[in-house]
């Protein structure tokens, strides 16, 4: 078992580690734009909350090569699901990665009363708990489709994960 530690350990030194983007229906638009990061299929879903996001990172494997985390997540829940919850099964599955979120939008559909503050509140939370927090976010208005802040997120992630 020891030998096993040691070699997994050696991957993640020498540069056989990931960085990865999870979460809701913005991985998508993400995954365009951050050339240094990768959807994982089975840990994004359009249409999914924090607490969806939880359950299926409780059913990914224990992963020691990823070194980033690329969170988006809390549109579809109102910013009010369960952090707490999802950083404690982040942290077990990923115990070598950093986490950074973005925040998502607001002033469209279900989310017309969430205001900018509403989401600031909710991604404090995320802080609380060792994530970083982009400081772009997605912004108002319908994010399925192209918008601008996707590609300055994507230029700042991979800033980022350059120097990561």
């Amino acid at each position: 078992m020891r030998f096993l530690y040691y070699i997994l350990l050696l991957f993640t030194i020498t540069g056989y580690s990931q960085n990865i983007i999870i979460g809701d229906s913005q991985v998508a638009f993400l995954d365009i734009y951050v050339t240094k990061a990768q959807r994982v299929n089975s840990l994004w879903k359009p249409g999914i909350t924090a607490n969806d996001l939880t359950r299926m990172v409780q059913n990914y494997p224990l992963t020691t090569t990823v070194r980033n985390v690329i969170i988006s997540i809390g549109t579809n829940d109102g910013y009010k699901g369960d952090v707490i919850a999802l950083y404690r099964i982040l942290k077990y599955r990923f115990p070598y990665a950093k986490f950074y979120v973005v925040p998502g939008s607001w002033n469209w559909g279900g989310l017309k009363k969430i205001t900018l503050k509403d989401v600031n509140t909710y991604y404090m939370k995320h802080a609380s708990q060792g994530a970083f927090i982009i400081p772009l976010a997605i912004g108002p208005g319908d994010p399925h489709r192209y918008k601008q802040s996707y590609v300055l997120i994507g230029s700042y992630l991979d800033e980022i994960l350059t120097n990561n």
